[in-house]
This record gives C-alpha cells, sequence and structure tokens, in this order.
C-alpha cells in the first residue's frame, strides 16, 4: 500500500509539473503575441499619421516652420534636407583606449542625423496621446512654439559594424620585450633592449553604448573605451636579468694546418651563421640546418671553399673543410652553459684544436651538432673569428645557473685498443685518388693509429677551487687505424722478398 501511494504521488506531482510548463509556455505565447500586436499596432499608427496628419501650429524643426506640412513635404524640405546633411560634418569622436586618444568622425564611426527621428517625433507632438494631451501640447506650440532640433543619431548597430572594422588598429596585442643583438662587440655591451607592451583588447559592443550615448547628447568630450588588459610574460628588467654571459669558450688555430687560408674562411663563413642564433625556451636547434649544405651550388653564394678535413682516417681536401672547429668551441660553451645536448659525434679521432673527448664533427648530410634550450628564458649565442689572434670564440648568454657553481670538463685516457697489422696493396699503378705511381714506388695513404676511449668527467668547482660534485659526462671512443700502403711493385710472398717498412702505429 505504502508504495502505490507513493507511485500515485509521484505520478500527481509529475503531471502538476508538466502542466504548470505549459501553462508558463502559453503565458509566455500570449505576452509575445500581444508585444507583436502592439507593435504592429503602432507601426499602424505612425503609417496613418504619415499619410494624414499634419504638424500642429508652431512646431517647427531646426528653425524651420513646418506648421501644417504633411510628413512627406517636410522630408523633403530643401532646407532641412541641407540642415540634415551637415548635422555630422566637422564631427569628431575622440577616443582614449588605455592613454592613446584616436579621433575619428562622426561618418568614419557610422554616425549619421537624426533627421528621420525627428521628424516622426515632432510629426507625434500634438497627435498622438489622450484628448487632454493633445489640446494641451497643440496650445503650447499655438502659444509659445515648440522647437525640435537636428542633431546626431547612434545606431548602435550600425556604430558597432565600424568599429569591428577599425578594431585591429584600436587593439595592441601583448609583445614581450625583445632585444637586438650588435654584431662584433664583446659582452652584454651588445644588446640593445626593447621595453614590452601591454596587450589592449577593446569591448567594442560597451563602447558602441558609449559611443552613442554621447552622440545623443551631443557630448563630444573624450570617451574612454572600455579595454581587458593582457600583461606581456617577459618585461624589460626580466630579460635583462635572464641575458647573463653563462659561459664562454675559446679555441685557437696557430699551427700552419690549422691557419690554412681556406680553412680560416670556411670558420669565418661558420661562425657568421652561428653568431646571433637565439634558441627560444623548449625549442631545439641544428648547426647543419643553420649554416645549410656545404656543396658546389652553395660555393658562390655562400663562399665555401675547400680545405683539409678529416674522412675515411685521412685529411682530405673538401668544401667547408675547418668548419669542425666552430662546431666544436659551440659544444664546449654549450656544455658550459649546461644546454641540452640532443646530437653530437665526435671525430674519428681527436682534433689537435680541442681537447680529447669534447670535439663535436658535423658534414653535409651527416654528424651534426643539435642544441637544445632547456631553460624558460632565451638563449643566445656568440661567436667571434678573430683571425690575427688565430682564435674562435662562443658566448653563450642566458639565465644565470642556479647552482653557482662553475662548471668544468675533465677528460681521462683510458688503455688504448691496438692498432691491427698494417695492409699492402701490390701491383698498384695508381693510388686511391687516380694518381700514377712510378715503378717500385710505395706510398703511405693511412698512417696508422691506436684507437683511444677518452672518459669525460663533469665537475662542479666552488669559488674557492674546490670540487664539490664529480660525474661520468660522455664516453668517447676514438678508431684505431691500421697503416695502409699502396705498392707499384710484385707481392712478396709470390716475387720473394722485397724491403717494405715496418712502422708502428702512434698512440
Amino acid at each position: 500500500m505504502v508504495k502505490r501511494k507513493n507511485k500515485q504521488t509521484k505520478l500527481m506531482r509529475k503531471l502538476f509539473w508538466i502542466l504548470g510548463v505549459l501553462v508558463v509556455a502559453l503565458v509566455a505565447v500570449l505576452i509575445i503575441l500581444l508585444a507583436t500586436g502592439e507593435s504592429e499596432q503602432a507601426e499602424q499608427e505612425v503609417e496613418q499619421l504619415y499619410e494624414t496628419a499634419e504638424y500642429v501650429t508652431g512646431v517647427s524643426i531646426a528653425g524651420v516652420d513646418v506648421s501644417g506640412l504633411m510628413f512627406g513635404d517636410a522630408s523633403t524640405n530643401s532646407e532641412l534636407l541641407t540642415i540634415a546633411g551637415s548635422a555630422t560634418d566637422n564631427v569628431n569622436f575622440t577616443i582614449d583606449v588605455d592613454g592613446v586618444e584616436y579621433t575619428f568622425s562622426a561618418v568614419e564611426l557610422g554616425i549619421t542625423s537624426n533627421y528621420a527621428q525627428v521628424l516622426e517625433e515632432a510629426m507625434r507632438y500634438g497627435n498622438t496621446g489622450s484628448g487632454a494631451q493633445i489640446r494641451e501640447e497643440r496650445a503650447v506650440a499655438r502659444e509659445n512654439g515648440m522647437e525640435f532640433a537636428i542633431g546626431l543619431y547612434a545606431d548602435e548597430a550600425a556604430v558597432l559594424a565600424k568599429l569591428t572594422e577599425i578594431k585591429s588598429t584600436l587593439d595592441i596585442l601583448p609583445t614581450d620585450a625583445m632585444l637586438d643583438i650588435v654584431d662584433d662587440v664583446l659582452g652584454e655591451a651588445r644588446f640593445s633592449y626593447m621595453d614590452e607592451v601591454r596587450g589592449v583588447d577593446v569591448d567594442i559592443v560597451q563602447l558602441a553604448i558609449l559611443i552613442g550615448k554621447s552622440a545623443s547628447a551631443g557630448d563630444y568630450s573624450t570617451i574612454e573605451a572600455p579595454v581587458i588588459i593582457t600583461n606581456p610574460k617577459i618585461d624589460v628588467n626580466t630579460l635583462k636579468a635572464n641575458t647573463k654571459l653563462i659561459a664562454t669558450f675559446s679555441s685557437f688555430f696557430d699551427s700552419p694546418t690549422l691557419s690554412k687560408e681556406g680553412r680560416v674562411n670556411n670558420i669565418r663563413i661558420l661562425g657568421d651563421f652561428v653568431n646571433g642564433v637565439v634558441i627560444m625556451p623548449g625549442e631545439t636547434w641544428s648547426i647543419n640546418e643553420e649554416a645549410g649544405p656545404r656543396i658546389p651550388s652553395t660555393v658562390a653564394t655562400i663562399g665555401w671553399t675547400e680545405a683539409p678535413g678529416i674522412s675515411n682516417g685521412r685529411y682530405e681536401e673538401q668544401l667547408g673543410g675547418g668548419v669542425c672547429q666552430v662546431s666544436s668551441s659551440v659544444y664546449n660553451a654549450a656544455i658550459l652553459a649546461e644546454l641540452e645536448i640532443v646530437a653530437r659525434n665526435q671525430h674519428s679521432w681527436p682534433s689537435g684544436y680541442i681537447v680529447e673527448g669534447l670535439d663535436a664533427t658535423i658534414s653535409t648530410g651527416g654528424p651534426d651538432l643539435v642544441l637544445g634550450n632547456p631553460y624558460d628564458m632565451p638563449i643566445y649565442l656568440a661567436v667571434f673569428v678573430e683571425e690575427e689572434e688565430f682564435k674562435v670564440t662562443v658566448e653563450v648568454y642566458g639565465p644565470p645557473l642556479t647552482h653557482g657553481y662553475t662548471v668544468r670538463f675533465v677528460s681521462n685516457l683510458i688503455p688504448p685498443i691496438p692498432a691491427g697489422d698494417p695492409r699492402y696493396h701490390y701491383a698498384s699503378r695508381t693510388d686511391p685518388e687516380g694518381n700514377e705511381m712510378p715503378e717500385g714506388s710505395t706510398i703511405t695513404w693511412i698512417k696508422g693509429k691506436n684507437g683511444q676511449v677518452w672518459e669525460v668527467t663533469k665537475q662542479y668547482v666552488d669559488e674557492n677551487g674546490n670540487v664539490i660534485m664529480s660525474e661520468k659526462f660522455s664516453s668517447n671512443r676514438y678508431k684505431a687505424f691500421t697503416y695502409e700502403y699502396y705498392v707499384n711493385g710484385p707481392d712478396p710472398a709470390i716475387a720473394g722478398p722485397t724491403p717494405l717498412p715496418s712502422p708502428s702505429p702512434t698512440a
């Protein structure tokens, strides 16, 4: 019984709720119909006035007496049309957008004269309302006159449409503080800073309402635009505080081989490519992508020259030879600045201009050096090639290292990897490059080297030179190369003993 009663109660409540909703809906429909009917009735009354009524005696518009005129006659009156046409002449509105003033003409803001509204208002005077109101208004007009002024009319929809068109000139996008980099200037003096700009988003809907009110009131004082302010992420003080020299590294090319003109030219070109590079937070940067390919088609446009480079265990002339001195210098500066090393490869054997285990080879279509910015502020790279001092210097600017220690790297050699037995190529009339060999001659094509493994340790050093923390950073394996000879003569195993060199691989 209880359950059945509860079900009945719930059903009754549901029916009452549905009935209530229907009643509310019906009332809403009736209100809409009544409003629509009233609106249609008002329009019909206005149309009837336009067709049958006359302006009452004593009514004037903008100083022009329209007594006894029909609506159509007044609306085409040349004097009134001239006055209405000049209503917007020389009328300007000044809008203050977050302290910056903009001036627009009334026409530019979609504002017109209120001529049509005034004609209707003047026609209604003394012709609509209760009998007592009509008699009173006509008496006032007849005895004292009734003047209707022509002014401005701002339709909010029209003003909003115009404001939409010019919104881009009013809004300001938030812009972080920025800096320019001056070439060939050492230290922080190379940076010139530009202040941040806060964003301004004008609320044109509210502004349209304010302009409409000012226009209707004939108030031409400055209008303060409603705005939404967005502050930039980085202001100039923050940028300055986070653009500090956090690492510097120099390498030298003062030996006869390293200082060859073609090689120095390539160093200078790549240095120019890297100088001024910006790595934004979370982004990566590739030195190969920055410089582009070192190939014959870029010789004329870029200026790459041939110079010795390590390939297949020997030095060979190649376009862009020597650029690895720049990439290795950048790598050393990057690890001192604790940037992310996304990609890096060591040479086939150690380079004379960089400590073992700390080189970084690059080549077109091959090994690359790719760095990442792990900080929440930009990283800036500066490269200076000082030819008179035979020196490449790389500087890294960014947020100061938070741990407060000096970072350094120490390389240690572990037992070498012995080279294999020498290889001989007998009956060779030419070397691998196609150069003819005299009868009985022998050339050393590859000089043997024992393989090497260098362990690099990263150390954190305090201001007194004490090592606070030490950790393994990288292991670098350099290949072993056996001696390789080309002999223009017979194999001694077949033709009998022939004196041959018996070299010992170098370390």
